[in-house]
């Protein structure tokens, strides 16, 4: 399985994640419980976790930097998808998100969709850093047989 292969599935697994487990909050009504978000992070530990597992196994490839470069690249793209959905959401479907996340007291009162949009791209992009970092220190211990 070559690498693009390997960061799109593992990506649409953390996007798939992601939205099944919003709309599963939505439809059991706890959308008001904001700390239930801060459970993304799992999805995302384990799309890039696999990612670099499948990397090493299945490809032989014990490089650092590339595997590096592999799970920030997985996790990035599911995140970009779930903001674009979200994006989607709150113009066409729904925008009562909008309205709850103005609610909550971590963000203030004066939000505006480009302000989450550049928020959650931020936030997003120090997740995937810091999670792909993580577990990169796991990982590099694991030594393919052919090399040692």
């Amino acid at each position: 399985m070559n690498t693009r292969k390997i960061i799109f599935q593992n990506a649409a697994k953390i996007y798939a994640a992601i939205v099944g487990f919003y709309f599963l909050i939505k439809l059991i009504g706890l959308t008001h419980i904001v700390e239930l978000r801060f459970l993304n992070i799992l999805f995302v530990l384990w799309g890039i976790n696999t990612a670099i597992k499948t990397s090493i196994k299945e490809q032989d490839n014990n490089n650092y930097i590339s595997n590096m470069f592999l799970g920030f690249s997985t996790g990035l793209l599911a995140i970009m998808a779930v903001i674009v959905s979200m994006t989607l959401y709150v113009s066409f479907i729904d925008d009562s998100l909008l309205l709850l996340l103005q609610k909550t007291s971590y963000w203030g009162n004066h939000l505006t969709l480009p302000k989450i949009v550049f928020s959650m791209t931020i936030e997003a992009m120090a997740s995937c850093a810091i999670s792909t970092f993580t577990l990169m220190q796991y990982w590099k211990k694991y030594k393919i047989n052919s090399y040692a």
